[in-house]
Formats: structure tokens, sequence, C-alpha cells
């Protein structure tokens, strides 16, 4: 029963660019007298005239003033607002012209026009949509289920390939669709339609205030028509033909994302159209090489889209390694593990969007991390450090209040509410039990888990060994050096650990493309010291 004789039916242009999937899809078009409100709405003149009488503003010369139009122009509107009974003789509003100041409309009258729905013949749902006029693609040929045809203008054309659904079956015919089913329809497409109009009047703001909207939309509408059930005249289908069994053009188009599977478009251009996904799932259930079908082309667009991200992460990744060497010379290439940590900043940057910025922040911070493991493991603490009291433990606050004295030393800004300092009783055990340990092991790793550590753990360790008079390198300390550029570090990183979990309440804000550049600047500070560095012996070899 199914076959192309006419061509293909397209009621929308496919985009022109994107991974799409074509179809046949078939359909039995129906060719249906149906009813139609047509709503006419106050054109802005007959509205603002009916708002000033409201008013009592009721003379045409009165009226015209306040416009700015002719008097001849408001007279006639009056004449006409009086004839439909919507003022009175003395131009007051009646309940009727009230009625329709609130609400806008003129008037409904039904008339009755000739449109086509189309019924899918597998389940025998009627399509939410109808159409005026039928119009078919010429299709150059048929074989092996596809067929061939050319898309958009002579000038453009664009050769396609539709897989035919239900290729070589013949579905039983499904019994035709009542009168409320074709009503239903038809006010489903109209009430489509007005959406888009609604889209394209908010697109068409462009800054500007809603009420100038409103005017435009009152010009733009003036004989908006609306499909609404109605009585029970209204509500008759005076004639329903005979199907044809045609093929409709549908077309997928592939997520970007793992897992997002086919995105049906609506072939009308009224997305959205759940429908055709209900479509899409019963006809895989009969047909299942269509399921395959859509299945492999999923596949091979994300195979294709995998492709091309990995090219455009490799290009992102030299220009990124270009330019952070020309910042931080060419002594950065032998600190692999430096640059891979800003390289994967760089392309968190690349990404943009929110969960970008939180992987610049998280990037970030791990730079720091790197930077404090280095310059514990490189620069340990000294074993008796100014405030070890000896073979007597020290008590916490006298070693809280030397560990405060060594930020001030290097002139670090102390946190509001304590920052880390007022965390640091976390590590109160691990901090008194350290010079023990230390001068029993003469290794600091012993003493504290470098590969674990977090920022808020590494710390202490590095300001006594970077301001404790007691430590061997309290005048050449790294550290020194990024104090020196950033007086409020403290303070920043308790912000950058905030800002790389959005959840958390921080002064900065996630969403805010600044933030990206504050994490790069902060990061490139965290690089500059270890470059200075000396290689790590797995970076000299």
């Amino acid at each position: 029963m199914f076959e192309i004789r006419r061509g293909v039916l397209q009621l929308h242009r496919p985009p022109d660019s994107g991974e799409l999937m074509f179809l046949c899809w078939p359909v039995l078009a129906y060719r249906v007298t149906a009813p139609v409100l047509r709503v006419r709405h106050l054109n802005i003149i007959e509205k603002v005239v009916l708002a000033l009488c409201r008013a009592g503003v009721r003379q045409p010369e009165d009226i015209a003033a306040k416009i700015h139009q002719s008097a001849e122009l408001c007279e006639h509107v009056l004449r006409q607002l009086r004839a439909d009974g919507r003022v009175d003789q003395r131009g007051t509003p009646t309940d009727r012209g009230v009625e329709t100041l609130i609400s806008g409309r003129v008037g409904e009258e039904p008339e009755y026009v000739v449109t086509h729905v189309l019924q899918d013949p597998l389940t025998g749902r009627l399509w939410p949509r109808a159409a005026r006029d039928l119009v078919f693609q010429r299709v150059s040929g048929v074989a092996d289920g596809q067929a061939r045809l050319r898309l958009n203008s002579a000038g453009a054309p664009r050769p396609i390939t539709a897989r035919i659904v239900g290729d070589g079956t013949d579905p039983v015919l499904p019994r035709p669709p009542s009168a409320q089913e074709i009503i239903n329809a038809v006010g489903a497409q109209r009430k489509a339609e007005l959406a888009r109009k609604a889209e394209r009047f908010t697109d068409l703001r462009d800054g500007r205030t809603p009420s100038a909207s409103a005017v435009e939309r009152d010009l733009q509408a003036l004989s908006t028509e609306l499909m609404l059930p109605h009585d029970v005249e209204v509500r008759q289908v005076l004639d329903i033909g005979r199907p044809a069994a045609e093929y409709l053009l549908v077309w997928l188009e592939n997520g970007s994302e793992p897992g997002d599977g086919p995105q049906v478009r609506d072939p009308f251009g009224l997305d959205p159209n759940p429908m055709l996904r209900r479509l899409l799932a019963d006809w895989n259930r009969e047909e299942p090489g269509l399921a395959d079908a859509v299945s492999q082309a999923t596949d091979d667009s994300f195979a294709r889209i995998t492709e091309d991200y990995r090219a455009v992460r490799k290009a992102v990744g030299q220009a990124a390694e270009i330019r952070l060497v020309q910042q931080l010379g060419s002594e950065l290439r032998r600190r692999p593990g430096t640059l891979k940590l800003l390289l994967g900043l760089e392309e968190a940057a690349a990404r943009g969007g929110e969960s970008g910025v939180e992987s610049v922040a998280r990037e970030a911070y791990r730079l720091y991390e790197h930077l404090l493991r280095r310059l514990v493991a490189e620069y340990p603490p000294p074993e008796r450090p100014s405030w070890d009291a000896g073979n007597q433990t020290a008590a916490w606050e006298t070693a809280k209040a030397a560990l405060k004295r060594a930020a001030k030393t290097l002139g670090l800004d102390e946190p509001h509410g304590g920052g880390y300092f007022g965390a640091m009783s976390l590590s109160r055990e691990a901090m008194l039990g350290y010079p023990e340990a230390y001068r029993r092991t003469r290794d600091i790793r012993e003493v504290i888990n470098l590969g674990k550590a977090t920022i808020r753990e590494l710390l202490p360790y590095a300001l006594i060994a970077a301001a404790d008079p007691n430590s061997p390198h309290h005048r050449d300390h790294p550290l020194r050096a990024l104090v020196d550029a950033r007086s409020g570090l403290l303070i920043e990183l308790d912000e950058l650990g905030r800002l790389r979990n959005r959840g958390s309440h921080n002064t900065r804000d996630a969403t805010v493309e600044d933030d990206v550049e504050w994490c790069r600047l902060l990061a490139l500070d965290a690089a500059r010291v270890l470059v200075s560095m000396p290689p790590s012996p797995p970076e000299r070899t």
C-alpha cells in the first residue's frame, strides 16, 4: 500500500548543518474541512481610544490631542466601538467594552478551512499537527530501503539519503479519525504556531521595555487565528476525504554528549513534538532494523564528534603551551608535572560555562597542592622549631602563636574569621608531635603523607620552614617570593577552595567568567615559583 509515487512530503526545512539522520515516515494523509475560530484583537488605536473613554476622555478632539492623531480617525474609531456595542452614545464603555478592554478580543467568528491531518498507520494516532498544503520533494531513486532526495533550491542542492520506515510492510489500515480528533489536531497546530510567534516576539525585544514589546505584539497580531473547541455547531467536521498513503520526511539530530541518544525534531518545525518520540519507540519494536540503524547513526555521529573534540583539544593544548612558555620561560618544559596541570587549567577554561569555571578552580587548586608538596618535601621544616620545648611537648597555643608570627613575618594578610589558622586545630596533634618524629626519622615523609595531604595540612609546615628563625631555609625559601606577589594568599586559597565547589557560600561566583582569569593568574604565580625551583629528581632525567 505504501509506495513513493508523488515524492516525499516535506513540511519544514531541515537544518543546513549538524549530524542528521533522515527517515521517510509512513503517514495516512486526510484532506478535511475543519472549523476554525478567527479571533480579532483590538488594534493599538482601538485599545487606546477605549481606555481613554473609560478614563473619562470621550470627545474625538480631546482623544486626538492625547494620542497625537487626527480627530477624524478618532471619531471613526468611536463610531466602530459604538456600532459594536462597546461604548454607549455618550462614549461610556459598556460592560462588553470593559470586557473587551481586559481581554483584548473583539470577536470570535467560526469559519471553515480546508487542511490536512496525518495519521500513523501503525498505532492509529493522529499527529497533533495540520498542514494546509502538501509539499512533495522529488525522489531521484529508491533502492535497498533507502530513498535519494535533493533538498533546498536548485541553486544550492542538498542530496540526502533517507531510510524508508516500514519498507516492504503493509500495516492494517486503522479506523479513520473522529471529528473531535481532527479538531484537536488542528487546534494543536494552531497552539504550536502561536507559541512559536510568542517566542519570536520575545526574541524581537532586544533589550526594549515590556511595554514596547506589548505594543509591537498588538500591531503584529491584529488578526491572530486561534483554534478552540466551541459549541456543537463548530465542532462539526464537514468532510473527511479518503486517506492517501504517503511518506513524510523526518530527521533525527544526534546529541553531542554520550548517552544523549537521537533528538527527534518536529518535521513541521514546531518543536517540541513528544508524539514523534513515542512513535519512534513503537516502530522500533515493530521494525528492529530501524532501532539498529538509529543506534548505528548515533554511534557514528558521536565518533566523529569525539574525533573533532580531540583535534580541537590538541590544538588548544598546543596554543596554550606556546603561550605558557612565553609567559614562564622555556624552563617550564622541564617541569612536566607543572605544565600538565597548567594545560588542564587552560583546557577547562576553553570549555567555558559553569562546569568549565569550576574545573578551572579545581585545576588551580591542584597546582597549589603540587607546589606545597614540593616545598614541604624539598624545604622541610627545622627539626627543632623556635617554639619546641625539647623533651616537653609545647602547648598548642604556643605553637599556634608561632605559626601566626611566621605568617606575619612573611607579610601574609590574616584571613577574616581565622581562615586556615582557625582550622589548624585539625592538625593539632600532628603539628605538636612533628619535631620528635622528624628528629627520629629525619624524613618529613614519615611525618606527613605528601601524596594525600591537603593545602590546609601542608601549609603549617611550609610556614615554619619559610619564616621560623630556626629554619635553615628561612632566608631563601621560595614561598617568600610568592608572598611578595600575593600578600593575600591565605585569603585567596580559602576562596579558591570554595570556588571549586559552587554549592558552598563564597564571595566569588563560579558563574562569572571573570573568575576564570582570576584563577589563571593565581595559578601562574604558583607556576613561577615551581619553575624557579630546581627540577625534582624525576624531572632531571
